[in-house]
């Protein structure tokens, strides 16, 4: 039984009730989200306000839509599904594996300036803070060295497992720092307009082999429902699973004609 967490007093009107647990409908949600692989394309923090912080993150979810979602006193997501009044797992993504929240707020439904300020003073640092302390836009560090390959991949919040064969690229023209090679594609998929290709990390122009520049600078197109799908850009079907939702949920959905199945006998979905 997950443990109580005490209230905090608040110095200024919570707009949610705190939750001193964590209730089942939410780590439902969360274990999809932790089992699932998406992709942090890009953060974005407003500091304009020092004291009441915020962050917009450009998530690309499981099948391959790129949702915005906003970390404010009421966290946001443009998804279809927390546009209904729902708490959604790119919300839950965001807070536990972005962000690294504190357990006791990962699932709360609304934070104080306090709390904000303590999620974002505790998160790993922005792509462009790491560039920034790695050297980018120092004369001596312009050769491009590239920085050992441990720690994470900022897109996809993944340790580097250079051992199991997956391909690595790094920022040739000024950082050096890595990232995973799906996860540059589906970041370069999502820079639609403007024609060149940036470091996720320094902003610097991407520098790389002729094919790869090819391929990373194709645009993700917006499908019916206004998203930008990234899904062709990394092989993906643009299905949602449906293994891990409530077998009832699933049924009333395919009675409704909500959702449907493949060829394959497959839950297929067009979001």
């Amino acid at each position: 039984k997950p443990q109580k967490t005490q209230k905090p007093k608040d110095e200024e009107k919570r707009l949610r009730r705190w939750r001193s647990h964590p209730p089942s409908s939410y780590l439902e949600v969360r274990d999809r989200a932790l089992t699932q692989r998406m992709f942090a394309l890009d953060r974005q923090r407003d500091l304009s306000n020092p004291d009441h912080p915020t962050e917009s993150i450009s998530l690309a979810g499981t099948t391959g839509n790129v949702y915005t979602i906003e970390i404010n006193k009421v966290p946001t997501c443009n998804c279809p599904h927390a546009r209904k009044g729902n708490q959604c797992k790119h919300i839950a993504y965001v807070l536990s594996r972005v962000l690294r929240a504190p357990t006791e707020l990962e699932y709360q439904l609304a934070f104080t300036s306090a709390e904000l300020r303590k999620i974002f003073e505790k998160a790993p640092p922005l792509p462009s803070e790491t560039a920034d302390a790695s050297g980018a836009g120092v004369e001596g560090n312009r050769d491009g060295n590239r920085k050992p390959l441990e720690g994470e991949c900022p897109i996809c919040c993944v340790d580097f497992e250079p051992e199991s064969g997956e391909v690595i690229v790094y920022c040739r023209a000024a950082c050096g720092n890595n990232i995973h090679a799906d996860c540059f594609k589906q970041w370069a998929a999502t820079k639609r307009g403007g024609g060149n290709v940036t470091c996720p990390f320094c902003r610097s122009p991407w520098q790389g082999d002729e094919q790869d520049v090819k391929g990373v600078m194709k645009e993700g197109p917006k499908n019916a429902e206004g998203y930008v799908n990234v899904a062709s850009q990394l092989g993906l079907s643009g299905r949602r699973d449906y293994s891990s939702y409530h077998s009832y949920w699933v049924r009333r959905q395919a009675m409704n004609g909500a959702i449907g199945w493949d060829d394959d006998g497959v839950m297929e979905h067009d979001y």
